[in-house]
């Protein structure tokens, strides 16, 4: 084995499994020295069946220095086999404390009842971050009996204090505030979402909350549950708009009438971002009073909430008094109006929807195009299909994919024949369509659709065309017979992307005991070895300039937690690869997502690299990779708009927002990456 530096351990972490098909922030809060990382000239990725097995990780974790033993355990967390918690274990009581901290985290990422004991010990940890992990990890394996120890931990945690204990000024994107336990705590208890365990950890003698905080609303609305109502109505009374709007959210998700008048005050809340959450609310209320307030936002110059009021019209009963007013923002100039504007026409003209459609016409742009046949099969059902067939006849591929799911949606098994027809469409995204449609359709046919997916799998023989085979993967995995095991096993054992061999390995091996599932996987134990060339780059911390029309976004990159991600991320933008791409996705109080070169939200760079899962959280302003599946990360990333705990660990944070927060709150679907520059501490590029 070659010798091993701190950035070599990181790689291996997040290589190790990966290497699917031919492609090849700033370090904040860790406290090892990186002078090794010059030293550095290329990594072994360590083989799939034999990473475990042989000792490789598990020796790792004996290693003398401090730093090896932190990256050998998020490796092995990474890797995600079981037979690495024995070996974690005992570095729960590792005397360096960083290392506790990433085996809690690591035995998390594993998920398995067998971490629980020792991380019950961990919450009476000296350290404060390793006692949060804890909490963290036991949250994810769910085990119920965890939550009491959670929230008797909390509560050891909370400061003494007379009266409620407000917390103001925290900073939810860094994992080393002085109220990162206590979150930790609470997003535990999220997770395993029980109330009562969560009312006694934050809830005083009478009943009201004991502690005034935007992590504690937080929880409870993830939780949903009605015993929960009192902190998500004093959330709702709260001088922070963040608490409002996520008090909001959880009374809209409870669905009680009850809270209508509530819901109606924060609608008419100064701040703009409680009002797209009560907008949102009052969607599922079913209330007359509800329809009257989102139809008075139809007229509001801005146009998140516009957008969100046709919305929530589209999900409340169909009133005619507002149908002008639909109308007249179905002719909006902008797009991402008209895409909400229709689906609320629809709803209300559902009688006559085909004469409104042949009298205003097929819209120019492909995106409304594409919300008017969901929005036809969400409401019409089957009555749907003899409108959404001429419109196969679009001209534009991107808008065919949603067609076809639109019709499985309406048709039911009537759509399989259509579907039939375009596994072997020339467009990869018409195919993964045909194929997740028929996928849908599995169990209420008389015979599964193997020889269709075995189609769409010889059309997409291309390198780049793995979304499809995950696609088919992802079908044969639902369907039943030998014929479909037959078709997974020659998948598993030939596919040119890694990701792919994995995902069917994995869907053979599903249900089988854990020395079954290890033989079955054991084939794709094959070795492959990466070079990573960090020259001097790997001394500075990368920065990354997103150009647009309103300016630009500074991104910090971690080359610590996420070498692989943040390299990659920065070839794609030395070679140009995302000049002129789209921001495709915007979802407001949410994310917004860029870096597709279809432009839909299903293409990538024609490789997929391995999840570097890490513990930083997700603020806002944090920068995810996205995914379609385990290790499917490409170039497609997103920047949180608002804290959002539960992406946690779950996606790839390779980056955060350094400045333009201000511009990406301005961006909307379509809007352009003009360019994207690279400053790696030298020059720009």
């Amino acid at each position: 084995m070659p010798r091993l530096s701190l950035l070599s351990v990181g790689l291996l972490g997040a290589l190790t499994l990966s290497c699917a098909t031919s492609g090849s922030r700033r370090g904040v809060g860790f406290s090892f020295p990186l002078s090794r990382i010059d030293s550095l000239a290329g990594i072994l990725v360590l083989e799939d069946g034999r990473t475990l097995g042989n000792g490789s990780i598990l020796a790792l974790l004996e290693s003398h220095d401090p730093a090896i033993r932190r990256r050998a355990a998020l490796a092995a967390g990474r890797i995600g086999d079981p037979l690495a918690v024995p070996a974690l274990i005992p570095r729960l009581t590792d005397q360096e404390v960083e290392v506790r901290r990433a085996a809690a985290f690591a035995i998390g990422l594993v998920g398995v009842p067998e971490g629980a004991p020792a991380l019950t010990a961990a919450l009476m940890d000296s350290d404060a971050v390793t006692r949060g992990r804890a909490s963290e990890a036991l949250g994810r394996i769910g085990l119920k009996s965890s939550a009491a120890l959670i929230a008797e931990a909390f509560r050891r945690s909370l400061p003494r204090t007379s009266g409620v204990l407000r917390i103001r000024g925290d900073d939810p994107g860094r994992a080393d505030d002085p109220w990162v336990e206590l979150r930790l705590h609470l997003f535990a208890l999220a997770r395993l979402k029980d109330a009562d365990a969560f009312a006694s950890a934050v809830l005083g003698p009478d009943s009201q909350p004991a502690i005034d905080w935007w992590a504690c609303v937080w929880a409870a609305m993830r939780i949903g549950d009605p015993k929960l109502t009192g902190i998500l109505l004093a959330g709702a009374r709260a001088e922070d708009p963040y608490i409002r709007s996520l008090a909001a959210r959880g009374l809209g998700e409870l669905k009680s009438p009850a809270h209508l008048e509530v819901l109606k005050q924060l609608a008419g809340d100064q701040d703009p971002r409680v009002v797209l959450q009560a907008l949102r609310a009052l969607g599922f209320t079913g209330s007359l009073d509800a329809l009257e307030i989102a139809a008075r936002s139809l007229e509001s110059s801005n146009l998140v909430l516009r957008h969100e009021a046709l919305l929530t019209l589209a999900a409340l009963p169909p009133d005619h008094r507002w149908r002008s007013r639909v109308i007249e923002n179905v002719g909006h100039p902008d797009p991402w109006i008209r895409s909400a504007a229709w689906p609320a026409l629809i709803r209300m003209d559902s009688d006559d929807v085909g004469l409104v459609l042949s009298t205003i016409g097929p819209d120019p742009d492909w995106r409304v195009r594409q919300a008017v046949a969901v929005a036809l099969a969400e409401t019409l059902g089957e009555a749907a299909a003899p409108l959404l067939l001429p419109m196969l006849n679009d001209s534009d591929p991107l808008v065919l994919p949603r067609i076809l799911g639109a019709l499985a949606r309406a048709r039911g098994l009537n759509a399989a024949p259509t579907l039939l027809k375009y596994v072997q469409s020339p467009d990869p995204g018409i195919r993964a369509a045909a194929v997740e449609g028929l996928s849908s359709l599995e169990g209420k046919s008389d015979k599964p659709f193997t020889d269709a997916y075995a189609t769409a799998l010889e059309a997409s023989a291309k390198a780049d065309d793995v979304e499809v085979r995950l696609s088919v993967v992802d079908a044969l995995g639902k369907s039943v017979g030998e014929k479909s095991r037959n078709l997974l096993r020659q998948i598993g054992g030939s596919d040119p992307s890694r990701v792919v061999r994995q995902r069917a390995l994995s869907m053979l091996s599903a249900g089988l005991a854990s020395p079954e599932a290890r033989s079955i996987r054991a084939p794709d134990a094959r070795r492959l070895v990466t070079i990573y060339e960090p020259d001097e780059t790997a001394l500075f911390s990368p920065r990354a300039l997103i150009w647009t029309r309103y300016g630009r976004i500074e991104l910090g990159l971690d080359l610590v937690d996420a070498p692989l991600t943040s390299m990659s991320f920065v070839r794609l933008a030395q070679s140009g690869f995302f000049n002129g791409l789209t921001f495709h996705r915007v979802v407001p109080g949410f994310v917004v997502q860029g870096g597709d070169p279809r432009g839909d939200g299903s293409g990538g760079p024609g490789f997929t690299i391995r999840c570097e899962l890490n513990a930083r959280p997700y603020g806002r302003g944090s920068v995810g990779m996205a995914l379609s599946g385990k290790d499917t990360g490409g170039s497609q990333f997103f920047i949180t708009l608002e804290p959002q705990p539960h992406l946690d660990g779950q996606y790839t944070q390779f980056a955060q927002v350094l400045s333009g927060m201000d511009i990406v709150d301005k961006l909307r679907p379509a809007d352009v990456i003009e360019r994207v520059e690279v400053f790696d501490g030298r020059e720009s590029r």
